[in-house]
């Protein structure tokens, strides 16, 4: 069944995360869109995304059994959260730390997912070359990293991310 693109909006920009997200949802990582990658298949990109915070075995296998993305982004939390966000954190539970270079190779792991995404699944590249030059933005308050923020200025990563794909394909 073939899925028909929504217009894009008149601002040029498809804002993924809330106003958009009926139309665009297929751009989160929450998407259920299988990967393949190094040997070993995720239900989403969420869930390769927070797997790759540590190469324990237990905590590998918990994140790609977690029953959502939702699920397994809880079982991933940074244990140094504030309880309220990191009481379901495998790390928390287990009093272990996730690696040590998370900081510096998250954007890399985030790159490598959403390509393959998009790469493995014909059907989702078509709709995202649809999105023709619109500017991609998580429209996240919650997350200035990957969205835009509270303040709409953050840096948007996973957009830039999308774009990036985009222009590859």
């Amino acid at each position: 069944m073939e899925v028909q693109q929504p217009n894009i909006p008149a601002d040029n920009q498809i804002l993924f995360f809330r106003r958009d997200r009926e139309c665009y949802r297929f751009l989160s990582n929450f998407y259920p869109a299988p990967v393949l990658i190094d040997g070993e298949t995720w239900p989403t990109v969420e869930h390769y995304y927070l797997a790759q915070k540590s190469d324990h075995p237990e905590y590998r296998d918990q994140i790609r059994a977690a029953a959502s993305p939702g699920h397994a982004k809880r079982l991933g939390a940074d244990p140094s959260l504030p309880k309220k966000r990191s009481a379901q954190s495998w790390f928390r539970r287990n009093a272990a730390a996730m690696r040590p270079d998370w900081q510096e190779v998250k954007l890399e792991v985030m790159r490598t997912a959403v390509a393959a995404k998009f790469l493995q699944n014909p059907e989702l590249a078509q709709r995202l070359r649809d999105t023709g030059t619109a500017q991609l933005v998580e429209d996240s308050a919650n997350d200035a990293y990957w969205g835009s923020g509270k303040t709409k200025d953050g840096l948007n990563w996973l957009g830039r991310i999308l774009m990036e794909v985009r222009s590859r394909l």
